[in-house]
């Protein structure tokens, strides 16, 4: 089978760029043709399909440094990237493929890709790694600072958006988002498109379905990873709390570093790197150490020596690759009640806290800390949960057939 990527990117960014990346990977070794699409940024990683890529452009502060014009200019683009369009069609006129598989194109690429296929007849499955169809933040942040509850966006208007400063908390960026947002839920941009929407977390699933998608076009998919070896067993003795992902206000890492004061004797490593890196690193206490990105196997080698990890999120966590990876390295994982995140360690495979709460954060970790017994347990049942229910085979596995699905439906409502 051949199947067209489309992504903003084309490199391994963040879980999005994980995700779609070992997939790929897999489908290729399984014997289909991937054929990516994306802009052209100076990190994508090598491909012959290149000269396809439209120009990247930065879109961060959603026009918040811009003249008028070009916030004008900038906005028509979110909402129909007319270059990123003629791109695609000239690339699957020359493809022919059988699927176009969307990870994402909010705030890039834009939806305007999407009638290229439609009009050639080639059926699209989008894996919706946030909240973008519902929410114009894209993470269920209002004002980028608490979790969003009703009255929000995800029935379609995006004026709470634009009331809670909810894009880099100033009226510009949130306003050219809510425009964006508002124009693709009324001109059903996404929605009609689309032939199959998939959810990597049941969360994810019901938010969509109270945002008025139809539930008859989402499928639930958890993400997969790799199992590789069996790992090492937890520490009897010594050892580390982990915390691995990107160091931003979402992920809670404030709340981190307050748990870590009521706890001095345990000692927290922090992997990654983000915006708020020099301002925590200052803020740390004594038992915290800040070690920057690190490669995934050197990721990999200090989970063999932690006793678990964990993930304080404040915002609606989708299904996290980190957590993934917790069980897959038989360490518990302690993850906030937010999003999908519990969905993931039911069962005993870690422990489940109220966000923002610093104590409720201190006392798991020092419950497993003193309990290496209860950690080695927990770590067991996450390994037995992965090994049963998210590798990158079974994953893959039901995409394809999801693919197939996919393709022959659309054949079937065509020759109507």
């Amino acid at each position: 089978m051949r199947i067209v990527f489309v992504a903003n990117w084309w490199y391994r960014r963040g879980g999005l760029g994980a995700v779609m990346l070992d997939e790929a990977k897999e489908l290729g070794r399984r014997g289909h043709e991937i054929v990516p699409f994306a802009s052209s940024h100076p990190a994508d990683l090598g491909t012959p399909w290149g000269s396809y890529f439209p120009e990247f452009r930065e879109t961060a502060d959603l026009g918040d440094s811009m003249s008028i014009g070009a916030r004008a200019s900038t906005a028509l683009r979110l909402i129909n990237n007319r270059e990123a369009a003629a791109s695609f069609a000239r690339l699957l006129d020359d493809v022919e493929p059988d699927v176009v598989h969307l990870h994402n194109t909010v705030r890039q690429l834009s939806p305007a890709i999407l009638g290229c296929a439609h009009r050639r007849r080639i059926p699209v499955v989008m894996t919706l790694h946030d909240y973008s169809l519902v929410c114009p933040q894209g993470q269920l942040l209002k004002g980028e600072r608490v979790a969003c509850t009703a009255p929000n966006c995800v029935r379609g208007n995006p004026l709470p958006a634009v009331m809670n400063r909810c894009i880099r908390r100033r009226f510009v960026p949130s306003t050219m988002a809510a425009i964006e947002y508002g124009v693709h839920r009324a001109t059903r941009a996404y929605s009609a498109p689309v032939q199959v929407m998939l959810a990597p977390s049941r969360f994810l699933e019901r938010t969509l379905v109270a945002g008025g998608f139809a539930g008859r076009k989402i499928r639930y998919l958890p993400n997969g990873v790799a199992p590789g070896v069996d790992p090492p067993p937890v520490p009897k003795s010594g050892g580390v709390i982990l915390y691995a992902g990107r160091l931003a206000r979402e992920k809670g890492l404030d709340v981190l570093l307050q748990a870590a004061r009521i706890i001095p004797h345990v000692p927290v490593l922090v992997a990654g790197d983000g915006p708020l890196r020099l301002s925590l690193e200052r803020a740390a206490p004594g038992s915290v150490r800040f070690l920057g990105q690190i490669s995934p196997d050197e990721l990999r080698r200090l989970r063999g020596d932690a006793v678990a990890t964990v993930s304080p999120s404040i915002w609606y966590e989708n299904a996290p690759i980190t957590v993934l990876e917790s069980l897959r390295d038989g360490r518990p994982a302690i993850v906030s009640q937010m999003g999908g995140q519990p969905e993931l360690v039911a069962g005993g495979a870690g422990l489940v806290i109220r966000a923002r709460d610093p104590q409720a954060l201190a006392d798991a970790i020092a419950r497993v800390w003193h309990d290496r017994a209860l950690a080695s347990e927990m770590g067991r049942v996450g390994r037995d949960r992965l090994l049963a229910s998210y590798t990158l085979d079974r994953h893959v596995s039901a995409l394809e057939s999801i693919y197939r699905e996919t393709v022959d439906s659309t054949k079937a409502a065509w020759s109507r």
